[in-house]
């Protein structure tokens, strides 16, 4: 898990380069894209019981 002082020290990054509010919701909705993206392709390998782009053992 991701420390505190971690998620900190990416958020005072990322504030210095926010010029706007809409920055801070491009960055949000590229992050939760993310997120998803990440969660999904976990949840389809450990479905299949393979990682993306290995054939499977029969």
């Amino acid at each position: 898990m991701t420390k505190q002082t971690d998620i900190k020290k990416l958020a005072e990054q990322m504030a210095g380069s926010m010029k706007s509010f809409d920055d801070i919701k491009d960055f949000q909705k590229q992050l939760m894209q993310s997120f998803i993206d990440t969660a999904l392709e976990a949840e389809m390998e450990d479905h299949l019981g393979y990682p993306k782009h290995e054939k499977a053992d029969m």
